[in-house]
């Protein structure tokens, strides 16, 4: 299977559009109190294209079959203006996924291999992400490219 890393272009959006379908099932099924089935696609046309068109925001797909199979979203972040915080930026990584049909294939470290070449082309030399602790998958994924636990988010119901 040959496999194609590319920025993402407009046309590319119905094809987004079904692998967010993919990734937002697994969210709204392991929190339902959070994520709910839109009626209609997940993400708007516009919220694309502005992705696609802001420098400081990176969208990368993975083809295979000649047809978008993943993605890579991400976007440049600056720390806080507090005195104690030190004045710093880092690759914020959205979100790699990739179709359940393509997963195990090297699909995702192809695309997050894109993000260090995009952070790398900003200057910056970290990177960083959010992941649900449902999707151990993911964590594993991120651990097994180098990724080391930051901070853990918690919460409680009343």
């Amino acid at each position: 299977m040959e496999i194609k890393i590319r920025d993402a272009v407009i046309k590319d959006y119905e094809s987004l559009c079904e692998v967010y379908i993919e990734l937002d099932e697994q969210h709204r099924l392991n929190h339902p109190e959070l994520f709910i089935l839109p009626e209609d696609y997940a993400k708007a046309k516009e919220y694309l294209l502005e992705s696609i068109n802001d420098s400081n925001k990176g969208l990368f797909v993975a083809e295979a079959d000649s047809k978008v199979v993943g993605f890579a979203e991400c976007y440049l972040q600056k720390s806080s203006n507090f005195p104690i915080i030190k004045k710093r930026e880092w690759i914020q990584i959205d979100g790699i996924a990739v179709r359940e049909g393509y997963q195990k294939h090297g699909i995702g470290t192809l695309l997050l291999r894109r993000v260090f070449e995009w952070a790398k082309n900003k200057d910056v030399d970290r990177i960083e992400l959010k992941v649900y602790s449902f999707n151990s998958n993911a964590a594993q994924f991120y651990a097994n490219n180098g990724f080391r636990e930051l901070s853990k988010a918690m919460y409680l119901n009343l």
